[in-house]
């Protein structure tokens, strides 16, 4: 299917990208898919381990899990892998498991709880973050197998993105390092469309933005009308307009920790920015750009208007799937817009995308040289990453990449999502996706200023009952808002109310004390 991912527009843009892994044949139940190491498995020539220059030892299996529908030819593709790695004298077998994203919380929360055995899973801090599955004692504590297997990562992720894979000084994760993460507010827009249906020039203002949406939506002459694509059941901020207001620069964290650049710390729901996003929403709800059915819209049907291009405000990292319904389309067809040009992109995190080890894990140690592994040459990025040049892709200009597309499943036959585990060292963006898009997520913002909590990473072990009880009071009563369904001045009382019941002040107490522990 970010993820992450979850961001179209800043969120679900980028879970156009995550969903864009897609391409398997059973979208309703998870696979699990091993195919067998060379016969030689485990050394190089002189029998030592790539890693860490010891003797090679017995060859173990690592059950990466992750969300979306396995792609076609993976069985293909990971058997070239795995005999990678055993050349290369690795020491590990490779297996995948696919869950659909429409099971995936439920099924990983599962598989989490009951203990059941893998290695290495997807972590998306903007869905359930990292210290959220720290708290519940879910995650192997990697610490010492980064020591040992871990040069390559440390290598190629900066100290920023090795806090981002922390909770309280503990390496819980492996963060991928695949985005500049000053991207929020992020807004693109179709420049085919505004030539087709009249709009001269790109919005400067809100006002502007929300007229050309609206001419767009209100003189579609497609089938399915190009709504601004929110999924209302994940969606805590309608963040759109947040640079232009005076509280700017500030970040929301865990959705409801709202932190400014002087160290203020509030409750996200209780400050004028949240009431201001509702009321943007509400207004865009009421003028139908947002989706009359957002609250019921599946991440499948949210990527489906993705993959066929069917909107306005928003950008992918792969236009090749929109070529049957917009076959004139070209990289070029998508402008960034940027409504408050004077103002900081304020960097929040080092990554919100990562991968952790279970505490249920037999060989902890498997998921990390995997992904040192990878990181330990271009060659093993593209092949892990990209398939099999010639097949599933080829390279083209300026360490970018051509993916060679399946008509029947009109994505390669073989790729991994950039998004779970890439890095900016070795992606190769396809020259199929929007280049103001690609610009932007792959070049490191000079101007940026890091965020007050960007190194700091939340520790929700003492408050995890709060916690707990206030994402599902976010969700029921918090999201609804959000995405301007119910009205802010009606339901805002009610909402803080269960808020309070829940423990959220516990929450916010906790978060300062840490965040200023840690300063």
């Amino acid at each position: 299917m970010k993820k992450t991912i979850a961001m179209l527009l800043a969120v679900l843009m980028v879970m156009g990208i995550m969903a864009g892994c897609g391409g398997g044949e059973d979208n309703k139940g998870d696979s699990t898919t091993s195919v067998p190491i060379a016969s030689e498995a485990g050394s190089k020539p002189d029998g030592e381990d790539v890693n860490t220059g010891e003797p090679a030892g017995e060859t173990i299996e690592c059950l990466y899990v992750v969300p979306g529908d396995e792609p076609k030819d993976l069985n293909a593709a990971l058997e070239i892998i795995n005999e990678k790695m055993a050349a290369d004298g690795v020491g590990i077998q490779l297996q995948f498991r696919y869950i659909p994203w429409d099971a995936w919380d439920q099924k990983i929360n599962i598989m989490l709880s009951t203990g059941e055995k893998f290695d290495l899973f997807q972590v998306m801090n903007d869905r359930v973050s990292l210290a959220n599955y720290a708290s519940r004692g879910a995650l192997a504590d990697i610490s010492e197998a980064m020591d040992q297997y871990g040069e390559n990562i440390k290598a190629v992720n900066p100290a920023i993105m090795m806090k981002s894979g922390q909770v309280n000084g503990v390496q819980y994760a492996i963060p991928a390092y695949w985005v500049e993460s000053a991207i929020d507010p992020e807004i693109f827009i179709r420049k085919d469309l505004m030539d087709q249906y009249g709009i001269e020039k790109a919005p400067e203002t809100w006002d502007e933005l929300t007229s050309a949406m609206e001419t767009v939506i209100n003189n579609w002459e497609g089938v399915q009308k190009p709504y601004l694509m929110l999924t209302g059941s994940n969606t805590s901020r309608f963040a759109y307009p947040a640079k232009t207001y005076e509280e700017w620069p500030f970040v929301i964290y865990d959705r409801i920790f709202y932190v400014e650049q002087d160290g203020t710390v509030e409750n996200y729901f209780k400050t004028d920015a949240f009431r201001k996003d509702c009321m943007y929403a509400s207004d865009w709800y009421k003028r139908g750009i947002i989706d009359p059915d957002c609250m019921t819209i599946t991440s499948e049907q949210a990527e489906n208007q993705i993959q066929t291009g069917n909107y306005f405000l928003g950008a992918s990292g792969n236009l090749d799937t929109m070529k049957a319904e917009y076959p004139s389309i070209t990289p070029e067809d998508f402008i960034r817009v940027e409504l408050a040009p004077d103002k900081p992109d304020v960097r929040p995190y080092g990554t919100r995308n990562m991968n952790a080890v279970p505490l249920s894990s037999e060989h902890p140690q498997a998921a990390v040289k995997l992904v040192n592994w990878i990181y330990a040459s271009q060659d093993n990025y593209d092949l892990f990453m990209y398939g099999r040049e010639g097949v599933d892709y080829e390279k083209a200009d300026d360490r970018s990449r051509i993916d060679l597309i399946d008509e029947t499943t009109n994505v390669p036959g073989y790729y991994f999502s950039d998004w779970m585990i890439g890095n900016v060292n070795f992606i190769r963006p396809s020259i199929a996706g929007a280049k103001a898009y690609n610009d932007r997520l792959y070049t490191y913002n000079e101007d940026a200023v890091e965020g007050y909590a960007a190194q700091f990473t939340f520790d929700a072990t003492p408050v995890q009952t709060e916690y707990a009880d206030v994402m599902t009071v976010i969700s029921e009563y918090i999201n609804p808002m959000a995405c301007g369904v119910k009205d802010y001045d009606e339901n805002i009382e009610e909402a803080l109310a269960m808020l309070d019941k829940a423990g959220a002040e516990a929450l916010i107490k906790e978060f300062k004390e840490q965040l200023e522990a840690g300063k």
